[in-house]
């Protein structure tokens, strides 16, 4: 089977196929990432749960979205992080200054 690189398969993409399939990768990163987070915490699901009786609803629900790449919604997120002990801070960031958004305690 002849394979060709990436950006020759890029080139034939429409411009929407391109903008979601880079939504799409966003989406497994922040996956990747969460997990990682709640690895470098040493926490299992166990003690999440110990802790927060609803964490696995939480987790099942942020899991659907990043599966089924719907929009996360930030509620999902902010208390799936709240879970794992932390706060969720949205931050925009520009060339000479950064703007939290939103906190969510």
């Amino acid at each position: 089977m002849k394979t060709k690189p990436f950006s020759e398969l890029r080139k034939k993409m429409t411009p929407e196929r391109i903008a979601k399939s880079k939504t799409i990768a966003q989406i497994m990163l922040l996956h990747i990432n969460l997990l990682e987070l709640q690895q470098s915490l040493d926490l299992t699901e166990a003690e999440i749960e110990a802790q927060f009786k609803d964490f696995s609803s939480i987790a099942c629900e942020l899991e659907n979205q990043l599966e089924n790449q719907e929009d996360i919604q930030i509620s999902t997120l902010s208390r799936y992080i709240k879970a794992l002990g932390g706060n969720l801070k949205i931050v925009a960031h520009f060339p000479n200054k950064e703007i939290t958004l939103a906190q969510f305690d």
